[in-house]
């Protein structure tokens, strides 16, 4: 008989939520859900999608940043006449979408009410693909969090908890 495999958590999470432009969240959280998660599950391997687009797209980043710039003085916007580097970007997103739908978890960072409509895409995926959703967030009552996750917990250390509890070798659920 093999061993089982590891667990693998997608790391979903506010990036650009409400914030305009190239304005973005402080991303440090992803290292201590990323720090968590090892400290639980040493062999679970942990996808990040801030070094999988490093990883990805990197050596494109400024034309990124330009093209996503320029779309604040677009007033339509339409796909077939996107920038190419922004195409990139967006063909990244959906890639991203899929790893989280293709994780074992995926864990939705939505601290301070704050909405990400880049997670809601990323949860929706993961659950519909069956993927388990563990939202971390005071967002009990939002209808996208309600209906995707699996698991809402209010804060890292709940969410340490549920690691624990759930951290059987064969990755059964405690």
């Amino acid at each position: 008989m093999s061993a089982p495999q590891p667990r693998s958590y997608f790391l979903a999470g506010v990036m650009q939520g409400a914030r305009g432009g190239a304005v973005l969240a402080d991303q440090g959280y992803r290292d201590r859900l990323r720090r968590t998660i090892l400290e639980h599950r040493p062999d679970a391997v942990v996808h990040d999608p801030e070094l999988l687009m490093r990883e990805w797209i990197g050596a494109h980043e400024q034309a990124i940043r330009a093209g996503h710039a320029a779309l604040a003085d677009t007033p339509e916007v339409h796909r077939a006449a996107l920038d190419p580097a922004v195409t990139l970007l967006t063909d990244t997103f959906h890639r991203l979408t899929e790893v989280a739908a293709e994780s074992d978890v995926c864990v939705a960072w939505l601290p301070d009410h704050e909405p990400s409509m880049g997670t809601a895409a990323e949860m929706l995926s993961a659950h519909r693909a069956g993927t388990t959703v563990v939202a971390v967030t005071a967002m009990r009552q939002n209808l996208a969090v309600l209906a995707c996750s699996d698991v809402i917990l209010p804060d890292l250390a709940a969410f340490a908890r549920w690691l624990a509890a759930d951290a059987r070798p064969d990755g059964t659920p405690a």
